[in-house]
């Protein structure tokens, strides 16, 4: 394996830990990213238990592959939700432009973790 992609699974896996924490220490601050048609309680607890989860997968080398892959697929199913931010009237990253913004690191946030699991 390459030094980039140890170093590469080593921000994503540092990105979700401090994420996933997030979750559990300012929980109103991911609430609005929720749709409404969710229990935000919920999902946020558990993305948050994911995202730690995955984050400590990528550090056990029996686990790296799956940790990476685990964050590819959560990268994905996140990006609907960016998308449908985008589309508000007053998305809740801001504003439009950073919404759209958003999106765009999300796509480069979906590659890396496949990029760095192969």
């Amino acid at each position: 394996m390459s030094l980039s992609k140890k170093i590469i699974g080593i921000i994503l896996a540092l990105m979700l830990l401090l994420s996933g924490v997030g979750h559990f220490i300012s929980p109103e601050m991911y609430f609005p990213m929720i749709p409404d048609f969710f229990p935000k309680a919920f999902v946020n607890i558990a993305v948050g238990i994911v995202e730690v989860v995955l984050g400590i997968g990528v550090f056990i080398p029996a686990y790296r592959t799956r940790a990476l892959t685990g964050i590819f697929l959560l990268m994905i199913i996140f990006l609907p939700i960016h998308i449908w931010d985008a589309t508000k009237e007053l998305p809740a990253i801001g504003t439009k432009t950073m919404a759209y913004v958003r999106i765009g690191i999300q796509f480069v946030l979906i590659y890396l973790p496949w990029f760095a699991r192969k």
